[in-house]
């Protein structure tokens, strides 16, 4: 089952997040695609590290797109927990530039619901959330404290989970049409003509 992990030095290997996060609660989630835990089954390395399927929705209900300055935002995982019981803590932190309405609404709505992320790295879409376990939104708002300097709101969202930053290829719905997180391609909404 498992593979070397090789690396073309030279290739191309961008870093940081993409300027789009996707958001969602957690209760709207009615179905999570699947992924293998258990290390006997599991026929390769990317079956423990990759979700199947998509999330299915709730009726009625769409991801949500944030956006996240380039350079200030991250994803990154930690092992937490003691021999036997070890598993991950993933984290996101996300930079919107502004205090507006909109932001700070959501930054007093998040900050005791669970919320299901998914940002782009490297042309992969990670999830931080778990159907097992809550998310924890904290949130920093600021003016910034001189012209130029940086105001707005970051979001840290931490949430333990066994696998560190899982990938995800299936869909993403949102207003704008369905994502296909496999190959970046979006579909618009087929409108109904009169």
């Amino acid at each position: 089952m498992y593979a070397n992990l090789d690396f073309n030095i030279g290739q191309v290997n961008p870093s940081g997040i993409g300027q789009t996060v996707y958001r969602i609660r957690k209760r709207y989630i009615t179905s999570w695609p699947t992924i293998v835990d258990d290390l006997e089954s599991a026929t390769s390395e990317v079956n423990l590290s990759k979700y199947t399927g998509d999330f299915v929705l709730a009726t009625g209900k769409k991801w949500q797109k944030m956006y996240s300055t380039q350079g200030k935002g991250s994803i990154t995982s930690e092992t937490t927990g003691e021999t036997d019981c070890k598993m991950f803590i993933n984290h996101g932190n996300f930079s919107f530039p502004d205090l507006s309405p909109e932001a700070l609404g959501f930054s007093k709505a998040s900050v005791n619901d669970d919320f299901v992320y998914i940002a782009k790295s490297a042309g992969r879409y990670h999830v931080i959330g778990s159907p097992d376990y809550r998310s924890n939104t904290s949130v920093a708002p600021t003016s910034g404290d001189a012209a130029g300097s940086a105001k707005g709101i970051t979001f840290t969202v931490d949430c333990p989970d066994v696998t560190p930053l899982p990938l995800y290829e299936g869909a993403i719905v949102t207003d704008e049409g369905s994502l296909d997180c496999s190959t970046g391609v979006l579909t618009p909404p087929v409108t109904q003509s009169n």
